[in-house]
């Protein structure tokens, strides 16, 4: 409402010219002659002087200016593609120049570092969190936005500012985007004799990765991903050269031996010793009927069952992989109570195998001991828990996101009733000093 102030009192200016007294004639030669040597000099006209105060005074008010500073929740992205080179600086420090300022102003505030598990400072004042600003690092695989906003505003009811290189996330009242479009490879995923790798540049690229004991050469379409294959089944990999970002330029799988808690049965040493798991407590076999979803990786073999029913239906998940379930007959375990769901079902909907997250639900040992795909589905169980892999990020960090246009939230008013109030209070002693008699 700013750009209303000067015609406003240009207005009240001509306005008030307008009904000034007209001059009068008169014959009082004296008053001229008794001025005549001297310097006449402009007398301050307070009347119009508070007119003009009373409008600059009310424009103001529309306009409705904060009080001063307000409270800030700031979250800043920590993940590895905040680490990009942006020329000599990160876009990490990038972010720092651009909240700092807004840091300092704050009266109160609440600095969250968004990594895979949030962290948070404060309340307090801006100032006293500009050295956890300037310390923050990126690395993160993934940065959980959301998350870090929700615990800020758990901390601290003010507007949240996001700093990231991303698109701004649903809810944030503020957004500063940093980076640019740079070009980088990156290791994006392995598994057993195989790498994938990610192209973050608008054209093509071709990646130098050594791997195996050998370099290859593996061409990676623009903003998308290729696959290298035939390395050994345990591998470490290293691209070769220099690209905008360093945290996605190694990775390794190798496989490790486990240890299982489990009850002394020949049926499940026998199995174990297959599957080269030793004693342990990293995996637990647990003969019972699950009441919940497990804490650690548990193995649930049902006490009784009922009659064998075929298998109907069978769902698509990784621990089916490559067994064949549909024909045969399984007893139906007692069902569970939690978060499980069924991976094959009977007659009527009945449930015969079930999953849930670090569990597996069987029918009794006895029932299932002898069948081909009682080791197969132990052994998938076991499969992500024997897996290690190094040095991977989420691949939309090694495409490197690139941010939207920045804004900030809309400072809150207040101001405007106390400008309005004042403004007021002029008229009526201008109204005082200057009224009609």
């Amino acid at each position: 409402m700013l750009w209303l102030l000067l015609p406003t009192l240009l207005l009240v200016y001509l306005l008030y010219r307008a009904l000034r007294p007209r001059p009068r004639a008169w014959a009082g030669v004296w008053l001229w002659r008794k001025g005549k040597g001297q310097r006449f000099r402009p007398r301050l006209d307070l009347r119009l002087l508070l007119l003009l105060l009373a409008a600059s005074l009310l424009v103001l008010a529309l306009d409705d200016p904060p009080l001063g500073p307000s409270p800030l929740v700031l979250v800043v992205d920590a993940s590895a593609s905040m680490a990009a080179k942006e020329g000599a600086k990160t876009r990490l420090d990038l972010a720092k120049e651009r909240l700092l300022p807004l840091l300092e102003r704050a009266p109160e505030a609440v600095l969250v570092r968004a990594g895979e598990t949030p962290e948070a400072h404060g309340p307090a004042p801006g100032v006293a969190l500009k050295g956890r600003l300037l310390a923050l690092e990126a690395g993160d695989p993934r940065a959980d936005l959301e998350g870090a906003m929700a615990l800020g505003r758990r901390l601290l009811e003010a507007p949240v500012v996001v700093a990231t290189d991303g698109p701004p996330p649903e809810g944030a009242e503020g957004y500063i985007g940093v980076g640019s479009p740079r070009e980088n490879l990156g290791l994006v995923a392995v598994e057993r004799g195989f790498l994938a790798l990610g192209n973050s540049a608008s054209r093509p690229l071709t990646a130098r990765v050594e791997a195996g004991g050998r370099v290859w050469q593996v061409g990676v379409p623009a903003r998308g991903f290729a696959r290298l294959e035939g390395l050994p089944p345990t591998f470490s990999a290293r691209l070769l050269g220099e690209d905008a970002l360093a945290l996605d330029d190694g990775a390794a799988f190798g496989l490790k031996r486990l240890g299982a808690d489990y009850p002394r049965l020949p049926a499940l040493e026998r199995l174990f010793a297959l599957l080269g798991v030793g004693p342990g407590d990293e995996v637990r076999v647990r003969l019972g009927v699950p009441a919940g979803a497990p804490e650690t990786p548990t193995l649930f073999l049902a006490p009784a069952a009922g009659p064998p029913t075929p298998v109907l239906l069978t769902a698509l998940h990784p621990l089916l992989e490559g067994v064949a379930l549909l024909g045969e007959s399984l007893p139906p375990p007692p069902k569970p109570q939690g978060p499980w769901k069924p991976l094959a079902e009977g007659e009527g909907g009945v449930g015969l195998l079930y999953a849930a997250e670090k569990g597996l639900y069987l029918p009794p040992l006895a029932a299932i001991q002898d069948q081909p795909f009682f080791p197969l589905l132990v052994y998938n169980f076991l499969k992500p828990y024997r897996e290690v892999r190094t040095g991977l990020l989420a691949p939309e960090e090694t495409l490197l996101p690139t941010p939207r246009e920045s804004f900030l939230p809309k400072a809150p008013g207040g101001g405007g009733r106390w400008l309005a109030l004042f403004a007021a209070l002029v008229l009526i002693l201008e109204a005082l000093l200057f009224q009609r008699r």
